[in-house]
């Protein structure tokens, strides 16, 4: 039976409901408090800028990569870890960002400003399709994102202006302030800091009571439900936030590589998303940087000259899920949690001796 709450005090009551397995602190009433607990974004996205800001123009190019990769995988990570539903069709959202920016290509509007647009675009596609599956759940919910992926995959080859197989080439990157962005050392900084500020934005998402409660929802929606939490809102809204920040990435990642391909809005495209959240760990907020980081790197440099490169990316995979059950970023909390076992064990020995 639902109660009377009111949805104003939905973030109330889901404060009640710690998640298990998020890393989330309680949240401070302070602003200047949460500003504080917000500071890990620039301070790691400014020493990533500075480390590689003199490298060559090759290895800048990869980690801008690796970079907008991550934030498409902590764009999924906010279905499939806060939210605990699995997606098989995000690669939708990033393709919205990527053949819009693509289509764009002879408009010279400012490269920021298509960005932008190109998010709202996505964002709101994330609502509309929020809205078409709002009663449906689990695997369902599941099937019907990888149905709306290959729809979208579909439409590229359906509408002539998008090209197929052939793509879009030649995109530009645009100048932004002077600077041709078509230059590697011109794009990182202005990759890092959109992504950057992507990041900040999602760690405000992340610590804020709508974060909370989406993690409520997670952890038992029908307790959710009976607190006055709007389940379905809660759902379709990030799903919507979802979408904007893929969309951005897609953008992102058209600008960098000039050409829009078919190729990345297919399913396994999707299905490489959740692998990177699964392998950095989806209950930490860096966890899908990290898997996204090593993924590209596996794929891209390790494994580029081996014909069944996928083949050793899952055999890694299945490594990381069967012996680190926390992901890359668990590692640390599982290895004390060894340490205590053994140091209990080792004092037990010793007074039964």
């Amino acid at each position: 039976m639902v109660s009377n709450a009111t949805e104003s005090e939905a973030p109330q009551g889901a404060e009640l409901m710690r998640p298990g397995r998020s890393g989330l602190g309680r949240l401070s009433g302070n602003p200047v408090l949460r500003w504080i607990q917000n500071l890990d974004v620039p301070i790691v996205v400014l020493a990533v800028g500075l480390a590689f800001a003199f490298s060559a123009g090759n290895v800048q190019f990869l980690v801008a990569t690796m970079a907008i990769y991550a934030l498409l995988a902590m764009s999924a990570n906010m279905l499939v870890g806060w939210h605990g539903t699995m997606t098989f069709g995000h690669a939708a959202f990033f393709g919205v960002g990527l053949y819009f920016v693509a289509l764009m290509r002879e408009s010279g509007l400012n490269p920021f400003l298509l960005v932008a647009i190109a998010g709202v675009l996505g964002g709101v596609v994330g609502l509309l399709f929020g809205l078409l599956t709002i009663r449906l759940s689990g695997i369902g919910f599941a099937m019907m994102t990888l149905v709306f992926g290959q729809v979208l995959y579909l439409l590229v080859f359906t509408i002539p202006a998008l090209q197929g197989d052939n793509g879009i080439p030649s995109v530009p990157a645009g100048k932004l302030f002077g600077l041709n962005l078509s230059l590697p050392r011109n794009f990182w900084w202005y990759a890092l800091i959109v992504i950057g500020i992507c990041f900040l934005l999602i760690k405000m998402v992340y610590r804020s009571s709508f974060g909370r409660t989406v993690l409520a929802v997670r952890d038992d929606a029908l307790r959710a439900a009976a607190l006055g939490v709007p389940v379905r809102a809660v759902r379709i809204m990030l799903i919507g936030l979802s979408g904007f920040f893929a969309a951005v990435a897609g953008a992102l990642f058209v600008q960098q590589q000039s050409i829009a391909s078919a190729d990345m809005i297919y399913w396994l495209t999707s299905g490489e998303l959740v692998l990177m959240c699964l392998i950095g760990g989806t209950g930490y907020f860096w966890g899908p940087v990290l898997g996204a980081t090593l993924f590209v790197w596996l794929d891209s440099q390790l494994f580029k000259d081996i014909s069944y490169s996928s083949l050793f990316v899952g055999i890694i995979f299945l490594a990381v899920v069967l012996l680190f059950r926390g992901g890359i970023a668990g590692l640390p909390h599982q290895i004390s949690g060894w340490v205590r076992r053994w140091r209990s064990r080792r004092e037990a020995k010793a007074v039964q001796a």
